[in-house]
């Protein structure tokens, strides 16, 4: 099978953005399979084909993508099938971004480290659509507005679907103030915090977070570290979603919801604790060893 490799995201224009790859050396003949180009807004999908297959090129460019949305992402991968039996593989996914050297490179591969193995918890991050199909059940074509809200088909997003399938994630959060606010009819209790995150997974603002406990939180601003414009670390400022908004009928599907942990289990373990050992008279012993002979 042959092996996408190298690709890159580039572009001088607004109209549009130019894609190039490569394939590693192989004795394969490349007329023998075709590339397809497919897009998303997440890294993980779900990919759109936007291209017809082709063979033996190694360029494209994408001249259906509206470039004035500043906080929109395109993530692109390429889809190989060999002719002959229809085996399909796909490339990993490039975005339009600067590439890290190698102090960056470091800097993320141990923030990764702290992040998953210490500071972060286990979350999912639902990258919110920009574009696609519009919702039939509440998008007014004419005013190009939301007619209502609650709409169980979009989420509120105009969109079908509202989100792209979640993202594994590792965050740090912040305690957060409570807060009571008194309306003419009626009070509200909301919640905002600030927290953080690696240059992994890329968010932007309205993009939801759910914690392992259902809290589900709206990313409202994002502010970023980088070296040499490659992203290093994340910030965030997010809003609490009330938990009667639709939001929350966003479904999670997980094989092992029981057996999830949002940390490290040896975080809440005691490597010497009495418990851990079959022997009940082991502590026993242990003094005897010591020379205590009560």
């Amino acid at each position: 099978m042959l092996e996408v490799r190298n690709i890159k995201v580039f572009s001088l224009s607004k109209d549009h953005l130019d894609l190039s790859w490569e394939i590693a050396n192989t004795e394969l003949d490349p007329h023998d399979y075709t590339f397809v180009v497919e897009r998303s807004e997440s890294q993980y999908g779900g990919f759109d084909q936007i291209s017809e297959p082709f063979s033996d090129r190694y360029r494209f460019r994408d001249v259906v993508v509206n470039l004035l949305s500043r906080w929109r992402q395109y993530w692109y991968r390429i889809r190989v099938t060999r002719k002959s039996d229809s085996e399909v593989a796909h490339s990993d996914a490039a975005q339009l971004g600067a590439r890290p050297d190698l102090v960056a490179q470091e800097v993320r591969r141990v923030e990764l480290i702290l992040f998953r193995e210490h500071i972060g918890r286990r979350c999912w991050v639902f990258p919110a659509r920009t574009f696609g199909q519009r919702c039939p059940a509440c998008y007014d074509k004419v005013t190009r507005q939301r007619m209502h809200s609650q709409c169980p088909t979009c989420y509120d997003t105009t969109f079908v679907a509202g989100y792209l399938d979640p993202v594994e994630a590792y965050v740090q959060f912040d305690p957060s103030p409570k807060h009571k606010e008194v309306m003419q009819l009626v009070e509200t209790e909301q919640q905002n915090t600030t927290a953080r995150l690696p240059y992994f997974p890329s968010v932007k603002p309205r993009d939801i977070i759910v914690e392992s406990e259902n809290r589900r939180w709206r990313i409202e601003r994002v502010s970023t570290t980088r070296r040499l414009r490659a992203v290093l670390h994340q910030e965030l400022v997010l809003h609490e979603i009330p938990g009667s908004d639709i939001e929350y009928t966003i479904p999670i599907n997980l094989d092992d919801l029981e057996s999830f942990e949002a940390s490290p289990e040896r975080e809440f373990t005691n490597p010497h604790d009495l418990e851990a050992h079959d022997d009940a008279s082991w502590f026993t012993n242990m003094l005897k060893g010591h020379g205590y002979q009560g």
